[in-house]
């Protein structure tokens, strides 16, 4: 090429690098802005921020690295969205009976999926699905379901049991979506003319795209999430239109007062479902079109698999790097029998406080939930960082946890205290004992929430899980066939093994208990 020839494409490189410039220098401009005095770094990559440097580092060494640096309010540029990490119990308590804020979803793939309900933020509608949703998974409502859920848990054991082993990630998410479709969430695919099977593996795509990058590029989870929304609704809108309009009937009966419908649906705690509590949730916030009465089903489903499918596998995998806590459990189990009898039902399962000491445990180490979000209303003091109205707080778990009073020593020149550290200092950090005590008991526990937004499934959760480590132990040992494989796995956006290391053998037991 000559000179003369490329002359004339000159003007137009130096515009697209002035224009390029131009860009950086207002991106640049807007960083230092909307960052200025506020504690965290001073750049971050855009759309990606923290994403990379969190997904490729030991998230509990990350948090606390960065509390060190900054205090105990920090910025956090993940997935699309950005959130000041907030450690200060003081200053969340009234933030979680909202005083101050109240609950937001800035998880940007999960909103597109679920959509932007946001039950949680509005009062009325709020407790009205509360209600309903607390009679269904607790007490009497939640004793109905326990056959259900040990009749699915036993099918799934014991094709285990046969194999000797489970691949358990796959394993704990195809149990827990079982369990919200067959048995929890009320929702009676059959009796609708929807095929489960179908359902379900609609289903699983949809729940595969909930965190992530907020890019639906083809092929991505997100993509495919949102293909199996459509054709989720397209099924579900027409199923559910008979108990939307019975629900409708019943909200115009009482003077259109969610709290009354509450009241009725409550009161009769053996027929009460999710799927009811989603309905009047969705009718009291006016969302009464078909496509809404589709969305509650999805609600429904998600809200009794996803939590579930975390708890499950961060358990159970912790539990089998302890044949200690194994043979605790056994022992307690061989009492539970003695006492109860063989049967699994809700009254036998409230009746193993070292197996509850187990479950609480793994989750203060490696939490089936980052805990919640929160949008401020009004201005809110951290120590000396001020943060105005409109910022979303993150009370984020992991860290709220490492940083408890009772089990931290206050001790910042380590990596991560020796109370989280369960890489390195395995049988220091998972100590169930520490739950039995109420000297030793931990003060900071945020896995499932805290105040007014508790998660109103984590009976549900803790009776599952349970449930099933009891099926287990009972007549197995418990081993990872890669014994590092929690180290080696993927930790965010949630604990997922490596492929090809997540393997767990089903060793039986010389003396099972009957």
């Amino acid at each position: 090429m000559t000179w003369d020839a490329a002359a004339p494409s000159a003007p137009l490189a130096w515009i697209a690098t002035l224009l390029a410039g131009a860009v950086l220098v207002f991106y640049i401009f807007q960083q230092l802005l909307g960052k200025s005095g506020l504690p965290g770094p001073l750049f971050s990559l855009p759309l990606l921020g923290d994403t990379i440097e969190f997904a490729t580092t030991d998230p509990t060494k990350f948090l606390f690295g960065r509390f060190k640096r900054y205090g105990r309010v920090f910025r956090l540029s993940l997935l699309g969205f950005t959130a000041y990490v907030t450690a200060d119990p003081e200053a969340l308590r009234p933030l979680l009976a909202d005083d101050g804020g109240h609950f937001t979803m800035p998880v940007q793939t999960f909103t597109a999926l679920m959509g932007s309900y946001n039950l949680q933020a509005h009062k009325e509608a709020h407790s009205a699905w509360r209600k309903v949703l607390m009679a269904a998974l607790t007490g009497s409502g939640m004793a109905k379901l326990v056959p259900g859920v040990v009749a699915v848990m036993s099918g799934h054991v014991e094709g285990w049991a046969k194999a000797g082993r489970v691949e358990l990630f796959e394993a704990a998410r195809t149990l827990g979506l079982d369990l919200a479709v067959d048995v929890l969430s009320g929702v009676k695919l059959a009796e609708r003319g929807i095929d489960p099977a179908w359902f379900k593996s609609r289903m699983s795509d949809f729940l595969a795209g909930l965190y992530g990058l907020p890019l639906a590029l083809p092929g991505s989870p997100l993509a495919k999430g949102l293909a199996a929304k459509e054709e989720l609704l397209r099924v579900l809108a027409p199923a559910v239109e008979e108990q939307q309009a019975e629900l409708l009937k019943l909200y115009e009966e009482n003077g259109r007062s969610a709290a009354a419908v509450a009241a009725k649906l409550a009161g009769c705690p053996d027929t009460a479902t999710i799927e009811d509590a989603n309905l009047l949730g969705f009718t009291a916030r006016g969302y009464t079109t078909p496509r809404d009465a589709g969305m509650t089903v999805l609600h429904a489903v998600m809200g009794a698999a996803d939590t579930t499918r975390f708890a499950l596998f961060n358990t159970a995998a912790i539990l089998a790097m302890s044949p200690r806590v194994q043979d605790l459990i056994y022992q307690e189990q061989k009492k539970v029998v003695a006492e109860h009898g063989p049967e699994l039902t809700y009254k036998t399962a409230m009746s193993m406080p070292y197996l509850d000491a187990a479950f609480k445990e793994a989750m203060r180490l490696l939490p089936a939930s980052s805990g919640g979000f929160r949008m401020l209303t009004k201005e809110l003091k951290v120590g000396d960082v001020v943060l105005p109205p409109g910022t979303t707080i993150w009370f984020h778990a992991l860290l709220l946890q490492t940083l408890d009073p009772v089990c931290w020593d206050g001790d910042t020149g380590v990596d991560v205290p020796a109370h989280m550290d369960w890489r390195n200092n395995f049988e220091g950090a998972y100590r169930p004992e520490r739950w039995l005590s109420e000297e030793t008991r931990p003060r900071s526990f945020y896995v499932f929430g805290q105040g007014t937004h508790l998660c109103a499934g984590m009976v549900l959760v803790t009776l599952e899980v349970k449930l099933l480590l009891a099926m287990l132990l009972r007549r197995f040992r418990l081993e990872l066939e890669v014994p590092d494989m929690l180290a080696r796995a993927e930790l965010f956006p949630y604990a997922k093994p490596v492929k090809g290391t997540g393997g767990m053998r089903l060793v039986p037991r010389e003396q099972p208990v009957a």
